[in-house]
């Protein structure tokens, strides 16, 4: 059992019968488990989120101890969501859809896994998407943890003017009727692995109405048996090679050919 350290603000903690130090009541944190309805919590009222990989197999009660502070405490009651989840060291790949629009993390079976978390204690400092701007490996300073927190808001708007130019190239790509240059531009987006943002979402919209566009088509040539189906097959495989769709335009090209 790892022992409690005093917040170093001259307040001295009592000891309890195990040895142990006992943490003044005003310094512990309201923290929160992993919960959907935690999460559109702070998504509805824009809280930035903490989220504390604890070590496997620790007493949640002795986990919640290992950060604690009279500032942080007033903060998680209204300001921040703590969120404790258990460190799963199961790497077990998840399912891939090819898809390349970023999955949301925070409702993933195994954050651990889809945080790439490596090493407990981790602290990672969110903003109310559970998109992540700042990881400390150990347990952080009260003042260093409440900074960061403080810059969630300037991180967001910094990724919003990222993803508005990126999303103004792909829309711009798609007046053009540039295929490969809105993908390209879509990519950019989507690599910045990023959920919930407003340029991320529209993005995530324009890209599967294009890819429900192009099934359709692909659909329509299968069922109409054009004389140029093959070739216009071929050349949506070119198109859209290395894209979700891809096996979709292969497997169609093994029909029409019988």
């Amino acid at each position: 059992k790892k022992s409690a350290k005093g917040s170093g603000k001259g307040k001295k903690s009592h000891v309890g019968p195990s040895g142990d130090a006992i943490i003044p009541e005003e310094e512990l944190l309201t923290w929160y488990r992993p919960d959907a309805s935690v999460f559109e919590a702070a998504a509805e009222d824009k809280l930035p989120i903490v989220l504390y990989f604890a070590e496997e197999d620790l007493d949640p009660i002795d986990a919640s101890r290992e950060l604690h502070d009279a500032d942080l405490a007033k903060l998680s009651e209204k300001e921040v969501m703590f969120v404790m989840i258990e460190y799963n060291s199961d790497r077990t790949p998840s399912l891939d859809t090819g898809c390349p629009v970023p999955c949301n993390k925070l409702l993933s079976p195994n954050p651990s896994r889809d945080y790439d978390i490596t090493r407990y204690p981790s602290f990672l400092v969110c903003d109310w998407f559970g998109n992540e701007y700042f990881r400390f490996t150990k347990v952080p300073s009260a003042k260093t943890l409440s900074k960061r927190i403080e810059e969630v808001s300037d991180m967001v708007e910094a990724m919003n003017k990222k993803l508005a130019s990126n999303l103004e190239d792909a829309k711009e790509a798609l007046e053009e009727k540039d295929i490969k240059k809105f993908l390209k531009a879509a990519d950019k987006n989507f690599k910045l692995d990023v959920i919930g943002l407003d340029g991320l979402v529209e993005t995530s919209k324009l890209y599967h109405d294009l890819m429900d566009k192009t099934r359709d088509e692909v659909d329509g040539i299968l069922s109409d048996r054009p004389e140029d189906g093959e070739k216009r097959l071929k050349d949506l495989s070119k198109l859209y090679r290395d894209t979700e769709v891809e096996q979709d335009i292969k497997d169609a090209l093994d029909i029409l050919k019988g």
